[in-house]
């Protein structure tokens, strides 16, 4: 990637973005299809209405990133500390993509729809997550604490764990798996 600062109406296809200092870029409109960005510096850099498809975005370095607007799909991001990216803009939305070792805690993700992903060993620690959509998802490992999963939808989600006692949960879409939500209550179902 060349030395300039603002990328717009831009397509990378198939690049290698792999461990580079991409500070204080910013990215309009840009849409990255099947690149490596794992490991890249995006400290206070700005992604505004763009699109990662089938991009490998492991270990990347948000702090004080603008995820205003962004689309992952088919992508995989491991090791993600999304507390750490700019808050007040934050906007996204996931489809179909693996999702490991992340870190959502504390962020406003209503209606934010995680839909038909692999969400694995994830942290959603006092999230509002009202209205999100986590329909066809693997939740296996992943950890609600206190979070708002009010009208969230978890219908063909599945490995999930999530304690009525410290969550919030009402009118929560919930079906086969329903009976997990029961797994804290130490209630015997025969």
């Amino acid at each position: 990637m060349s030395v300039q600062k603002e990328f717009e109406n831009q397509t990378f296809k198939k690049e290698s973005f792999l461990g580079l200092n991409l500070k204080h870029k910013i990215f309009s409109q840009v849409t990255f299809e099947g690149c490596d960005l794992s490991q890249s510096d995006f400290t206070s850099s700005r992604f505004l209405e763009c699109k990662l498809v089938g991009c490998n975005l492991s270990l990347v370095k948000i702090d004080g990133c603008r995820l205003q607007g962004v689309h992952f799909e088919n992508c995989k991001l491991i090791g993600v500390d999304f507390t750490k990216c700019d808050k007040m803009f934050l906007t996204i939305k996931f489809k179909k993509c693996l999702i490991g070792t992340a870190n959502f805690s504390a962020l406003d993700l209503r209606n934010t729809p995680f839909h038909e992903c692999v969400i694995r060993d994830t942290y959603f620690k006092e999230s509002n997550l009202l209205g999100a959509d986590f329909g066809k998802s693997d939740l296996t490992g992943s950890t609600f604490h206190n979070s708002n999963l009010s009208k969230a939808n978890f219908i063909g989600a599945i490995n999930y764990s999530i304690n009525p006692l410290i969550n919030k949960l009402s009118k929560a879409n919930s079906k086969p798996e329903a009976l997990s939500l029961l797994d804290h209550l130490d209630i015997i179902i025969e």
